[in-house]
């Protein structure tokens, strides 16, 4: 499981920065890899998984990084989550 801590070390975020911000964002990259792998797999099996755990702190940084940006075209999410979603769908996930 991805915590807020590990995401303000890997962005180098000072103290106690954006905490409540980058926990949303970690709901949400959670919610997003689970439902393009398969949304019938309870959470907590996900989170055992160094894959699904990677993918979502990738996207949580991807989404904190880009946040306000105003522009005509979307940014595009990083090709690694992608990549760990392919691999996420390829396991059998339900043992």
């Amino acid at each position: 499981m991805i915590t807020v801590q590990e995401i303000q070390n890997s962005l180098r975020l000072d103290g106690n920065i954006d905490a409540d911000l980058i926990q949303r964002y970690i709901n949400t990259a959670e919610n997003y890899v689970k439902n393009a792998v398969d949304s019938t797999v309870d959470l907590s099996v996900y989170r055992q998984i160094d894959e699904f755990n990677s993918a979502v702190a990738l996207l949580t940084e991807f989404y904190y990084q880009t946040r306000g940006e105003a522009t005509d075209s979307p940014s595009k999410r990083p090709f690694e989550v992608t990549a760990l979603i392919g691999q996420l769908k390829g396991m059998d996930l339900n043992k």
